[in-house]
């Protein structure tokens, strides 16, 4: 079953959107939780596949994505995200047990890449810097 659920909270007047990609439900949860506790909108995808469906809906600011899930990982999901954003990058925070990627992954829109277990004010931190001056307020 694919979950693909959109939040909706208080912070809904916000302009900037994360999209969590996160197989595991408690950690995708976490970092939902924290980004809009920090005044993000967030949509949530329980893997790669699911998170292309939410881009035919949303373009995020931002994609915080774990690199390790079934049905579509992260590594294909980068590959094919360009497709549907029509080569527009989004910036992309990376969240994985072994946080290392190839320099070639920097074509795709790497931002950062965190080691799980990660502190709550690096994630926040990384996407706000990925989303970039003025993006956030």
């Amino acid at each position: 079953m694919t979950v693909v659920s959109v939040s909706s909270d208080a912070h809904a007047h916000s302009s900037h959107v994360a999209l969590v990609v996160e197989d595991d439900d408690v950690i995708r949860g976490v970092v939902a939780d924290v980004l809009e506790d920090h005044g993000w909108q967030v949509r949530r995808a329980e893997h790669g596949a699911a998170a292309l469906d939410v881009l035919d809906m949303v373009r995020p600011d931002v994609i915080v994505l774990d690199l390790l899930m079934p049905v579509m990982h992260g590594w294909d999901f980068m590959e094919e995200y360009a497709h549907k954003t029509e080569g527009v990058r989004i910036p992309i925070v990376v969240l994985s047990v072994k946080p290392v990627l190839p320099r070639s992954y920097d074509r795709f829109g790497v931002f950062r890449c965190l080691r799980k277990p990660f502190r709550v004010d690096d994630l926040v931190a990384a996407v706000e810097d990925a989303a970039g001056p003025g993006r956030v307020a």
